[in-house]
């Protein structure tokens, strides 16, 4: 039987989340950066090798637009996440400040205390480092303690990788499997139902009069006219790409045409008035953002 996890990668824009992943399930890197709009997911099968038996793991893995201020569709993302990985750049200390100032604390809102992974990128750059690797191991232990008997022999709760390289890639996701056989974490509807109300509650306190705000409430919006995710944020990142919007500095003019595209990917599948309603509500948020 196989054991299902849904894990997210965290971490600020152009850390390396997207290239890591690539490197994970499919050992591609290529060296050229393109936001993440809203969420990728990837499925990625593992055998984890335990003391006296394997484990049949299955990463669902949700890839997130690293810009700060997207709290809502963060949020929700969240809701249901056994564990994740935190990944910084090496060449941009703030980076690393933003997992403890932004992502964790954001995480523990929604679910409680999960495994993590704490994983510094692009080592294949000593020239260029802003802070050393060994920064990270301080915050790793905060997190997680000690994981005498948890992990194997040679794998750790902190690396230096390297996307380019594939340097401790393959380590940094086997340590957060053994962490995620090792917990003990059942699925309980109840328990991800409510960090989906968690995550409702933190999306209505958003301040929708910035690009930021106002962009996040659509997002969310328009994610929840599907039942899959996936092929909400397939469908979202086609039309805002095809709006030429820039995620991490969206304008009030990119958000007014993202909503004109997303309009006319609703009306394949849902009714005229639907679509009308949908449009108008969105372009009221959009109309109140001050720039």
């Amino acid at each position: 039987m196989t054991t299902r996890k849904k894990i997210a990668l965290l971490g600020d824009s152009a850390v390396g989340k997207t290239s890591l992943i690539r490197r994970y399930v499919f050992n591609q890197f290529e060296d050229s950066y393109i936001a993440t709009i809203g969420t990728k997911v990837t499925r990625k099968e593992l055998k984890i090798k335990r003391p006296h038996h394997t484990v049949d793991l299955t990463f669902v893995i949700w890839d997130l637009i690293g810009r700060e201020g997207y709290q809502g569709l963060h949020a929700r993302t969240f809701a249901g996440v056994s564990g994740a990985l935190l990944v910084a750049d090496l060449t941009r200390k703030e980076t690393l400040v933003s997992l403890e100032r932004y992502w964790i604390p954001l995480l523990f809102k929604v679910v409680d205390s999960v495994p993590l992974v704490f994983v510094v990128n692009k080592s294949d750059l000593e020239n260029e480092y802003d802070f050393e690797p060994e920064d990270i191991v301080d915050i790793a232990l905060r997190y997680n303690g000690r994981v005498d008997g948890i992990l194997p022999k040679g794998l750790s709760t902190c690396y230096s990788t390297s996307a380019k390289t594939g340097e401790n890639v393959e380590h940094s996701f086997e340590s957060l499997g053994h962490l995620l056989v090792s917990s003990f974490d059942l699925q309980d509807p109840v328990k991800e139902l409510y960090e989906n109300l968690v995550a409702l509650g933190i999306h209505r306190s958003m301040d929708k009069t910035t690009p930021i705000g106002a962009l996040d409430t659509i997002i969310v919006d328009f994610c929840q006219g599907f039942e899959d995710s996936r092929t909400a944020m397939l469908i979202l990142r086609q039309e805002v790409t095809r709006a030429g919007l820039d995620i991490n500095n969206p304008t009030k003019e990119g958000i007014l045409k993202a909503i004109e595209y997303l309009a006319e990917a609703e009306s394949e599948y849902m009714d005229e008035k639907t679509v009308l309603d949908n449009r108008e509500k969105r372009m009221d948020w959009a109309r109140k953002v001050s720039e």
